[in-house]
């Protein structure tokens, strides 16, 4: 139940044909739009508890703007309007802290939104929203604490039982937000070595082709890898096309060949390994070795012939 809410909130509007890294980004948007008016709304009922029925009423109003402009796209994805919600949360911030001492732990939230603008304004373009969010949150740092953050009143606020679940509320979401932020930062950087990887694999496995095909310049061996390893619907005509003669001498062979058996000849055919096969195709080695040997009862294939070899000769 939770795992679908979290996938509702973090794919709520996104693209399904943008590229991995836009998904990334527009899924960090998703959760950091929503987060904000979770906190706010809590916030709200916590300081209600405490007697602060006008902060109440204030975070409250906050929280469900923003949860509805969480179902707006374009707001949502708005460089400008994240740039001022950014701002604004730092202002929320600064009154708070400001109220009853250093003590209250508030300024932590300072930090969760300077992280914030690394992963929203995540390019060189965007690099002027980054230092704008820096500078506003050291010069609100400095006035409060020229003034010892003690700058605002509100009654109560010295509250000894409100103070320490002021800190342990403020700990807990800062604690939650960076490991969510931890999260994408290796969901990033996996996805950027696992891409890297595909590349090399890619070039090695092109130039393992144009060895063993000869005068085959011809053929658009660049694309038609790139949908192999991407189990794109594309890949089996592009096959066709490129090795006109493979799928007629194949069904020569085996007049009943099944679309999963020309696929792994098709792969077989690329070179691809057990492995490579496994990985793009999302399946197991295993699965990949029982549709090895049901191609070989299927075609006729001795177990001391060489799948690759056979598959080099159609």
């Amino acid at each position: 139940m939770l795992r679908k809410i979290w996938n509702y909130i973090q794919n709520l509007h996104i693209d399904p044909t943008a590229d991995r890294f836009e998904r990334l980004d527009a899924q960090i948007l998703n959760l950091f739009a929503f987060s904000i008016g979770i906190v706010l709304l809590v916030s709200g009922f916590r300081d209600l508890l405490f007697g602060f029925e006008g902060y109440f009423l204030l975070l409250f109003v906050l929280g469900s703007i923003f949860l509805i402009l969480f179902f707006f796209t374009k707001a949502r994805q708005n460089i400008m309007i994240c740039f001022i919600v950014i701002e604004l949360a730092m202002l929320l911030v600064f009154f708070f802290s400001s109220t009853s001492g250093f003590e209250n732990g508030l300024s932590l939230y300072y930090f969760l939104l300077l992280m914030t603008s690394l992963f929203i304004f995540n390019t060189k373009k965007k690099l002027k929203y980054i230092i704008a969010v820096f500078a506003t949150a050291f010069v609100l740092f400095l006035i409060s604490h020229y003034y010892d953050f003690r700058i605002f009143r509100i009654k109560n606020a010295g509250n000894l039982e409100f103070s320490r679940n002021q800190r342990l509320f403020t700990f807990l979401q800062v604690f939650i937000w960076f490991a969510i932020f931890g999260y994408f930062i290796l969901l990033k950087h996996f996805t950027v070595l696992e891409l890297y990887r595909k590349v090399l694999r890619s070039q090695n496995i092109i130039a393992n082709i144009r060895t063993r095909l000869d005068k085959k310049d011809d053929i658009d061996l660049e694309n038609l890898v790139k949908m192999a390893m991407n189990d794109d619907i594309a890949f089996i005509p592009k096959i066709k096309q490129s090795f006109p003669g493979l799928y007629e001498n194949l069904m020569h062979v085996n007049p009943e060949i099944t679309s999963e058996e020309f696929k792994l000849c098709a792969l077989l055919k690329l070179n691809f390994t057990t492995k490579d096969i496994a990985e793009y195709n999302h399946i197991s080695i295993r699965t990949v070795q029982s549709r090895k040997s049901r191609l070989r009862k299927s075609f006729g294939i001795s177990s001391d012939t060489d799948l690759y070899k056979w598959i080099d000769t159609f």
